[in-house]
């Protein structure tokens, strides 16, 4: 029976979480391959079970791939696309699982070959513990994955990636790539930095040996961000830096307003009004942890161009390994290209 391959390039966090989920999925006739420059990694990507197999070289992994995700830094992104763009199996689709887009996509355009499609990916999913030890096979269920097309992709492309985001539990949520940047650097990048810079405000204190002492629960989970990868934070600040540069400035600005409430040059603050900023935010938050600000989500959801789950099943499963089968039962060996003649798109290519 022929077998469909997922590569995985990148065996930290979310690269070893997303192998785990998809050994654990539904999907059948599946092979998954993870693969890692850092040798220590892939060491602990193997002690968790996470792929089927975890390859040394980049190439032996990426040969007989259907799917490739990039789940490395942002930054390094770039060099990897460059590099692997003339091995890449012609047909393949391209994803990433980056928290940022705007770069990853032109990269995407500028050193990918005409011959692959590429879909950005961003499952909103996480924790400050990186490396594969911390990896958790349910880490994305339940959870919005965004999905970016590039704007060559075609359809069977972005079905696929929707159909490995439902695959590891996660939930489709197409965006575009200027609206992505701008709302993750509100929910997910300006969190990182506000905790990091607490961290900063305070452990500089020349008083943070005693202060230190008096932190508990309440500072512990404000800061917990700061645990994260740094160079996965790093990355992002410099791929994102103008959409949290605006969050930043939104956040002074309405910090100054508490600011404003609580200097009174020496009179007590207005009781009334202190309290009314923190039940309306109390009331925000319970709001959205019920789940009644997100009503253009199912919008999205409904979008009727992409493939359903199962037509996607049936294109990533049937179509391109029935054309194949039909070569080989005719006693030539495939081509290189698995897919390349049944495209779908009306997009013409560059």
């Amino acid at each position: 029976m022929l077998v469909a391959q997922v590569t995985i390039i990148g065996t930290g966090l979310i690269g070893t979480s997303l192998g785990l989920a998809l050994r654990n999925s539904t999907l059948r006739d599946l092979t998954v391959i993870g693969t890692d420059a850092d040798s220590a990694a892939r060491s602990g990507a193997q002690r968790r079970d996470a792929f089927h197999r975890v390859e040394g070289r980049l190439g032996n992994a990426i040969a007989e791939a259907d799917i490739i995700v990039l789940a490395t830094p942002v930054l390094a992104m770039r060099e990897l696309m460059e590099g692997m763009s003339d091995y890449l199996p012609e047909g393949c689709v391209v994803t990433d699982v980056g928290s940022t887009k705007t770069q990853v996509l032109q990269w995407a355009d500028e050193f990918l070959p005409d011959s692959v499609d590429f879909v950005g990916g961003h499952p909103m999913a996480g924790r400050e513990t990186p490396g594969p030890e911390n990896a958790d096979g349910t880490l994305f269920s339940g959870k919005p994955y965004c999905v970016i097309p590039s704007p060559r992709a075609s359809q069977r492309a972005v079905g696929e990636v929707s159909t490995l985001a439902e695959a590891v539990g996660g939930v489709p949520y197409f965006i575009s790539v200027d609206e992505h940047d701008s709302f993750v650097a509100a929910v997910s990048h300006l969190p990182f930095v506000l905790s990091t810079a607490l961290i900063g405000c305070t452990s500089k204190s020349a008083n943070w040996s005693d202060i230190g002492q008096l932190a508990s629960s309440g500072y512990r989970d404000i800061t917990r961000l700061a645990s994260g990868d740094p160079v996965m934070h790093r990355d992002i600040c410099i791929s994102n830096a103008q959409p949290i540069v605006a969050w930043i400035d939104a956040f002074i600005r309405e910090l100054y307003e508490y600011r404003k409430l609580l200097d009174t040059d020496g009179d007590l603050p207005d009781t009334a009004a202190v309290g009314t900023v923190f039940e309306d935010a109390r009331l925000a938050r319970n709001r959205w942890m019920a789940g009644d600000v997100n009503p253009r989500a199912q919008e999205l959801q409904n979008i009727p161009e992409y493939p359903t789950f199962s037509q996607s099943m049936g294109q990533m499963f049937m179509g391109g390994w029935a054309d194949r089968a039909r070569r080989m039962m005719m006693g030539g060996e495939p081509p290189k290209s698995r897919r390349g003649n049944d495209r779908d798109s009306g997009t013409p290519r560059r």
